[in-house]
């Protein structure tokens, strides 16, 4: 699929039909027939009836929102009508944040459409999308202050990506496009990242052979190679409620890998690992216990036995551990779980965007996790948000959180020891992160 070009409307259309195509545009859009046919296209505009365009044998069709609120009858139609013909569909999309912001505002709304929507109709009546654009539009203001307008629209994107996008466009070919994966309910999907080392994966599918969970998914996302990991895996005895499959990705560190093995879980729930992680047997079926009985979309283990606080987790080593994390993928909604490929922060980074939006169910209790980590890098954290900024969705008594006293002190010794002398502090911390990550005896 091509990759998503920012334009106006009409431009994306004229450049998608091409050159000298016989080109069928099912509105009346005086401006977009002028530029199709300086473009040396031979158009027909509006047609009466599916007869005029099928006699007129287009090679591109054009249609926007009206005609495919018609739904999957309507795009079938249109398959039988121009069964040759390149299929070039814009629509307004109702992902939009300025819809959303315009509904609450008691606004006049126009009409929208869902994508996911769209492509199922022309999945069904034959077409297979090939590429996927996003049109831009001229921002209408909502009447709200500015900065506050802005905070809004960022906080629906981090809910939902598509939020900032207000229209779409989608190029169709006749084709077979495969069904998207379906969501099996009350499956756990359980991803292992694996690098070059074949014993500390088969350690770490040993101790999920073990959960008592069912049922579940093991998707090992590894650049072992096929024949290496087919000998792994058929080590592994089949057995009820358990499936173990293979996902095969050359990425370099463990988000790349998890990314891809992530795209083709079909579970509600979702965990995560790294081979030579090692679970108790009733690991797993304790965090879904304690996520299906509770209304939280996500479970992280205690931490000091304490209620969730963003900073405590972030200081604590090990705190922001996936492998800690269990996540209920229909009460996320549509926000974009993946991990930032390529920086040391990619837990602490996923971590954080979760935690400002779905406070999580905290699961007190023995940890059976037993990989020794730092604290985050707090201000390298910060850093990495600077561009983008993200919106919290927090309680009134959560803004006031205080800070350990141990953090207060460490934070009081470092800036009176650089005082003194420049970079000291610095070296002070490093060496107390250093204390806290050593596992205790």
């Amino acid at each position: 699929m091509a990759s998503q070009t920012v334009g106006d409307l009409r431009t994306l259309v004229t450049r998608r039909a091409g050159l000298a195509q016989r080109v069928a545009v099912l509105a009346k859009d005086a401006a977009l027939v002028a530029a199709l046919k300086q473009n040396r296209c031979e158009v027909l505009e509006d047609p009466a009836s599916l007869d005029e365009l099928s006699a007129f044998a287009p090679t591109v069709v054009v249609a926007f929102d009206g005609y495919l609120s018609g739904g999957p009858g309507a795009l079938e139609a249109l398959a039988r009508a121009a069964p040759g013909a390149t299929f070039v569909c814009s629509f307004a999309s109702s992902s939009s944040g300025g819809a959303a912001l315009r509904a609450v505002l008691g606004q006049p709304m126009t009409p929208a459409l869902a994508e996911k929507e769209v492509r199922e109709g022309l999945r069904q009546a034959g077409y297979a999308v090939q590429s996927r654009d996003v049109v831009v539009v001229p921002h209408a203001p909502s009447g709200l202050s500015a900065e506050t307008e802005a905070a809004l629209r960022q906080l629906f994107e981090q809910l939902n990506p598509d939020a900032a996008i207000d229209r779409l466009l989608l190029v169709s070919t006749r084709g077979a496009m495969p069904a998207p994966i379906a969501r099996e309910p009350g499956l756990l999907s359980v991803i292992v990242s694996a690098g070059a080392d074949v014993p500390a994966l088969e350690g770490t599918l040993a101790s999920l052979h073990a959960q008592r969970q069912t049922p579940m998914e093991v998707l090992v996302a590894s650049a072992l190679g096929p024949e290496t990991l087919s000998r792994v895996l058929a080590r592994q005895r089949e057995r009820a409620g358990l499936v173990v499959r293979a996902v095969d990705s050359a990425a370099a560190d463990f988000a790349g890998r998890t990314n891809a093995a992530l795209a083709v879980a079909r579970g509600q729930y979702v965990g995560f690992c790294e081979a030579g992680d090692l679970f108790g047997p009733l690991h797993f079926s304790a965090l879904v216990s304690a996520l299906a009985n509770a209304t939280q979309a996500w479970v992280v283990p205690a931490v000091e036995q304490r209620a969730f606080s963003l900073p405590a987790w972030l200081d604590a080593p090990g705190g922001v551990d996936r492998a800690g994390w269990l996540l209920d993928r229909e009460r996320l909604g549509a926000f974009a779980l993946t991990f930032a490929e390529g920086t040391p922060l990619a837990e602490a980074a996923l971590f954080t965007r979760l935690a400002l939006l779905f406070t999580p169910s905290v699961l007190t209790g023995e940890v059976t996790l037993g990989r020794a980590v730092a604290s985050t890098d707090v201000e390298a954290l910060r850093t990495q948000f600077a561009g983008r900024p993200l919106r919290t969705l927090s309680t009134f008594e959560g803004l006031f959180a205080q800070p350990r006293l141990s953090t207060l002190l460490e934070a009081r010794l470092t800036e009176r020891l650089d005082a003194v002398r420049p970079g000291t502090g610095r070296a002070v911390s490093k060496a107390l992160a250093w204390w806290r990550a050593l596992p205790e005896k």
